[in-house]
Parts: C-alpha cells; structure tokens; sequence
C-alpha cells in the first residue's frame, strides 16, 4: 500500500529510508537586508536579493518548537538556493556567451541543474522554482568569492567551475555539523557528491575547450586544423598508399586485392550518400567478419558517417539499449528480424546491400578535420552498461607505430584475430594497423573456438596471430597449440586481458614461439603498453607516455591507476558526463585498472578496482590469488577468484575453477595444498566447481556475474 505524507498527502517513495521532509507549509516570504525587497518564494539563487544580489531574510521564521522540522527544512531551501542559483548561471552564461561550444555546453549544465532540481522537488513534496530570468552574473561572482563577473568566455568557464567546487565546500561543512543519523545529514552529504562530479566534469570539459577540441558528435572546434593538423580522411589514409595489386583481405575463399578494396569502399561511400547520409549520420554494421564488414565500416567513414561495429550475437536486451543511445541513420545487418522497430525501417539487409555497391559508382571521400568523429567502439562492459568511445579520423596516422616498432609487424606479414571485429582489439591490431602497414589480414565469419582457430591457421598460415589468454589456455589444454608454430606462425600477441605469466611460459614451452603480451582500452585502441622477451613487466609503448595517478601509492609499493597520454586517445564517450570526467582527465585517459611498479620502473598489471578487496582487515589481490593458485595447475582449465560475504559479514574470497571430470579428484587435493600455504586471510573459504567462467563477448572475466552466481545459490 501507498503511504502518503500526513502533511502535504503526496505519496513516499522511500518511506522506510529514516526520517523523511516535507516542505509544505514552509515560510515564503523574504525582505533584502540591502534594498528592503520583499519577495515570495520557497528559495532564490543563492540565497540573494534577484534586484540588488543583498542578503535575504525570512520575514516569518519557522517556530521555534519544531527544531528538527526547522533544521531540515533550512538543509532543503539552502540545497534549491544552490541548484536554483546553478541552474541560473548557466542559463544566463548561454546567452552572455560568444562562444558557440560554451552555449551548448551551459545549455546542457542548465538542464541538468534543473534535473537536479526536480529530483529534489519530487522528493521533498515542493513545487519547482521558477528560472530565474533577472539573475545577475555579479551574484554569482560573489558566491564564488571571484568578486567581479568574468570578462570573457574563459572567466565564464572559470567561475563555473568555481562555483561548483564553492558548492562542494559548504555541502561538506554543512554536513559536518549535523548529527550522522539525521536526514539533513543524509542530503547534505549526497548533495556534496553531486556537486564534486560536476567539479570534476567541468575541469575536463574546460580542458577541452581549452584544447579546442570537438564536441563527440562531429562538430570541430574553431582553429582545430592549425592544432592538429592538415583535413583528412582516415579510410582513404588507412587504403591509398599501397600497391593495389597486393591481396588486402582474405575470407574463406574470397580475396580482395587493395585497389579492390578501395574501389568497393568508394562504392559503398556513394550507396551511403544516396540513401541521404550526411556527415555525422552513424551506420551499424552488424554483420559476421568478412569483406562486408570491412567494406560497410570502411566506406562509413569514407563518406563522412560515423561506423559502429556490433556483435552481431548481441543479446537483445543490449542491442534495444544500443540502439536508444546511438539513433543510428542506417544499420546493415544479414537480416532485420532481430531489430525492433522503428529502428527496423532504417536496416539494409546484406543481400540488398551488395547488390547496391555492384552498382554504385565509386565516390570522393570526405576529407575533414582530423577531430570529426570517424568510429565508435562500444567499451567490454566488464564494469555495467558498455559506453561508446567516440574515436577521430586523426587517430589512424599513427595507428601502426606500435605494431612496427614494438611487434615487428611487416608489410609482408599475415595477420589473424581470433577476436571479432567489433572488439577494439582486433579492430586496431588487426584491420586499421594491419591496413596502414600494407599487410594482408586474414578474416573468418566463424564463432572463435580453440578448434576453428586452428583449423584457420592451419589452413591460412597466418605469420602473426592475435588472441586472449583464455583462448591461448583453452589450445594448450587442447593439445593444438603444437599445431599453431608449425602453421608457420612467428609471433602470438596476448591481450583483452591480463596474461599469467604461467601462462606465458607455457605457451613458450609447448611451441617455441615468444608471446608479446599487451595492455589496451578501447579509449586508446592500441597496446599502450607492452612486453616482449627480456621485460619484467609492461613497458610505455613508443608514442605514449604514462605517469602514476597516485605517487604516493608507487612510493609505499601499492596499485595506482595510471594516466596515459596517447595521440590515439579518443574524443570521449557518448553522453557519459560522469564516467567521462573520471577516465578522462586534463588530456590524458586514466582507465580504471590498476599497476604496480616494478624496480625497473616498468608496470604489472594489478587488476581492476574491483579485484583489489579487504579480507579480515588486509588487501587481497584477486589477480595475484589467481595465479598462485592456479599458476602451472594439472586439470585446470580457468579459475576466478569473488569476494563474497561470510557468515560473519566480514568478507571473504570464494574461488570459481574449470576442470575436466578426471581431473577434479587431483587437481582439488593440490588446490587445498596451495591454499594451505596462503596466509589465512588469502585463503579462499570455498571451492566451487564451474563449467566455464562467465565472460564478455570480447573474452574478458565478468566477476560480478560469478558475485551474482555466488547471491543466487548462497
């Protein structure tokens, strides 16, 4: 049943959260302590005169009997007159600005603050304040503590930011002063996390602007070609310099040489432009790996849209929240039946597809500044929903720097991911490095498993093979990596996750061949850091440049997140404020796995912040737990360790593991051996047997599914 408030009769969403407000009833008129004023209203920006910017004062004051009632009524105006006065100053910044980026990006801040405010409203049982249409820019210069208002549109940004971080200052005093239980305390302090965001979104947004970088969705920045170089187009760059004779792409039994592959790529830009594609417009391309894909993403970006790789396995649950961020203008896909409407109406189903570019006539691609958008990639989802990374056309100019320098790769090499093309991954290593080197890329429509992997090298004799770790140790387990070095293959490059170094040296053993093992993002494409024989650890990749987010945890030999500058760095995400205020930051992408540094002053990959836990009051690596329990083990095919809570609510670390029924028996007698030499409070309390560990469709551990496989059956 609904409960109501007895005082103003609106329902309670969280009537069983503590002490609620109600703010109805509560005193509304004021007088200006400067120019005597009276105004009525629940709150006014800031708490300020809107003639003169003066002081105001209640003209009734609540009674003195309700103090609790009083007190939380004061914490909810004083939290309007903050949002109110935000949401003021960003509308008039609008309109005082010259700058065209800075009145988007006000016009957006002031929406925001005026969700912000309707959260409130609803929750507090109050009518939403009216905008404030007389607010003066001198006000919110004295709030701030600037004194006088901003000259230009860099003081705007500046006061802006300002602001906010004034906001977070007396959010936090305030809540200092109230008792810890106290619903004033609870608002308070939630009021004080929103506004350290918004700190951190503007700083960002400022470096941008400052950088004069675009917005994600295409519109370049005034003087960005003096910052960043000549117009270009990122596929005509990635296909123009090589000799057309040379075989580009390899599918089964189809070959494209790369004057074909130009050719059918100007045609499909021209398919494009005639079915009213404009610059900016995205196109899906859903479809298995092969020619089409390569030809659809490509011909994309030579027309101007934006290409967006998807799984063409996608669940439909993440395919509907896809398609509501993206708004995609075309979507190729082998059919429409998996697409709901009314997105249906703008799929091209492959068929009619190929017949449209057979009869296109080839045309000029796009040449544009290099920050326009060119791709999105969707990031793994590891951590929630998958955010889109919005990547430049100026990003391919260096895309094959790493693969050369640090790989060995040669225009004469041949090139294999056992990862789709919709991964960042294979994406970069494979198709834009293996495309601007002038290499032949091998591709193969099928599902990866261990035997269709090695069955394509062993047919297509590739000489450089990308994979994952989970796929290396499923061939080994196999028995077919033998088969991979025979095939003809000189160099295996590890990725997507984290390589036991157990691992590594198995393959080592059981083939001959190295293992470059390598970190990347999908916010930086490449392998931003790497390790070749002879590394103890990951090394800076040529090109980039990594320093530690927290030195003083490098100094007292903990993780640290780095931050990594890259000139393959994208733009940002898609419509992710928050998240693109905390990865990126002042020019540079700080992901959100953590490294620690070796003597060498190299990097071992640590984890992600969720693998690093408190057991029994001691930090537990669950990266490094995996490894020694795992590390060299007979009969094991994966394991993972959760934290999980115990009996105790303590917490405590459960560990998941793969094996096959005639090794179950020996290989749980060495794992309790193993963890019989742990410390006790890295010793995992359960032992659970899985038939295979949950994953991303890109191969990376999901271990908040296995804390959800752990929830559902405790």
């Amino acid at each position: 049943m609904t409960v109501l408030c007895p005082k103003c009769h609106q329902p309670l969403d969280d009537e069983d959260d503590g002490p609620y407000i109600c703010c109805a009833g509560a005193p509304m008129q004021w007088r200006c302590t400067g120019c005597g004023k009276v105004s009525e209203g629940f709150a006014f920006p800031y708490g300020r005169c809107p003639q003169c910017g003066g002081r105001l004062e209640l003209r009734a004051e609540p009674a003195a009997a309700a103090g609790h009632e009083a007190a939380a009524t004061a914490a909810v105006r004083t939290a309007f007159e903050i949002e109110l006065g935000g949401r003021a100053f960003y509308q008039r910044a609008a309109l005082d600005c010259d700058d065209a980026e800075l009145r988007t990006l006000f016009g957006r801040f002031a929406v925001m603050e005026g969700e912000h405010m309707e959260t409130l409203a609803r929750r507090y049982h109050l009518d939403l304040p009216d905008p404030s249409p007389q607010f003066r820019l001198e006000t919110a210069a004295v709030y701030a503590g600037t004194g006088e208002p901003p000259r230009d549109a860099a003081g705007l940004f500046k006061l802006a930011i300002g602001l906010e971080k004034r906001a977070v200052a007396f959010f936090s005093e305030r809540a200092a002063h109230c008792a810890p239980d106290s619903a004033e305390h609870r608002l308070y302090a939630e009021l004080a996390a929103e506004e350290r965001e918004h700190v951190s979104i503007l700083t960002t947004e400022f470096a941008r602007w400052r950088d004069r970088m675009p917005g994600l969705f295409g519109a370049p920045a005034a003087g960005a070609d003096a910052a960043h170089g000549a117009p270009l187009n990122a596929a005509q760059l990635l296909l123009a310099p090589h000799d057309g004779a040379k075989i580009a792409i390899e599918c089964g039994d189809e070959r494209l040489s790369y004057a074909e592959l130009r050719d059918r790529v100007a045609r499909a830009a021209a398919v494009w432009r005639a079915r009213g594609l404009r610059p900016g417009d995205r196109v899906a391309v859903k479809l298995p790996d092969g020619l089409d894909w390569v030809v659809c993403w490509l011909g994309t970006i030579w027309a101007g849209g934006i290409a967006v790789g998807v799984n063409p396995r996608v669940p439909a649950p993440e395919w509907q929240y896809i398609l509501e961020e993206a708004g995609f203008n075309v979507i190729v896909a082998e059919t429409d039946a998996d697409t709901p409407e009314p997105w249906r109406a703008h799929v091209i189903p492959l068929a009619e597809g190929r017949r449209a570019v057979a009869a296109a006539q080839p045309d000029a691609p796009a040449i544009v500044d290099p920050d326009t958008p060119a791709f999105w990639l969707h990031t793994s989802g590891t951590s929630g929903k998958p955010k889109a990374v919005v990547h430049a056309h100026r990003c391919v100019r260096e895309v094959g720097r790493i693969s050369a320098e640090r790989m060995g790769i040669r225009p004469d090499d041949r090139l294999y991911a056992s990862s789709k093309l919709f991964f960042a991954y294979p994406l970069t290593n494979l198709l834009l490095a293996g495309l601007r080197l002038g290499a032949t890329l091998i591709l193969d429509a099928q599902w990866p498993t261990p035997e269709t992997v090695a069955a394509t090298v062993v047919q297509r004799r590739p000489t450089v093979l990308f994979s994952v770790p989970s796929l290396y140790r499923a061939l080994l387990h196999e028995g077919r990596a033998r088969a991979v070095a025979d095939a003809g293959v000189r160099v295996c490059v590890s990725a997507g996750e984290a390589l036991p170094a157990s691992l590594r040296q198995a393959w080592r053993d059981a083939t001959g061949l190295p293992m470059i093992d390598g970190y990347g993002a999908s916010e930086v494409l490449v392998l931003v850091l790497t390790a070749v024989d002879g590394d103890d650890a990951l090394c800076v990749s040529p090109g980039t440049q990594a320093e530690p987010l927290d030195a003083d945890a490098v100094a007292a030999g903990t993780p640290t997140r780095l931050l990594i500058r890259s000139p393959m760095q994208a733009l940002g995400y898609l419509d992710r404020p928050a998240a693109q205020a905390d990865s990126f930051r002042d020019g540079r992408f700080c992901p959100a796995d953590l490294f620690l540094r070796t003597e060498s002053g190299h990097w071992r990959f640590a984890g992600r912040e969720d693998s690093m836990v408190k057991v029994k009051g001691r930090w537990v690596n669950l990266v490094d737990l995996e490894e020694r329990l795992g590390a060299g083990l007979p009969g094991l095919r994966e394991g993972a360790a959760v934290w999980v809570s115990d009996a105790d609510g303590m917490g405590a670390v459960a560990y998941y593991y793969s094996a096959g029924a005639a090794d179950v028996k020996a290989l749980r007698a060495e794992l309790d051996r193993r963890i019989a030499a742990l410390p006790p409070y890295q010793r995992p309390s359960q032992l659970l047997p899985i038939d295979m560990l949950p994953r991303t469709p890109t191969g990376k551990l999901l271990r908040r599914k296995l804390l959800e496989l752990y929830q559902g059956t405790a």
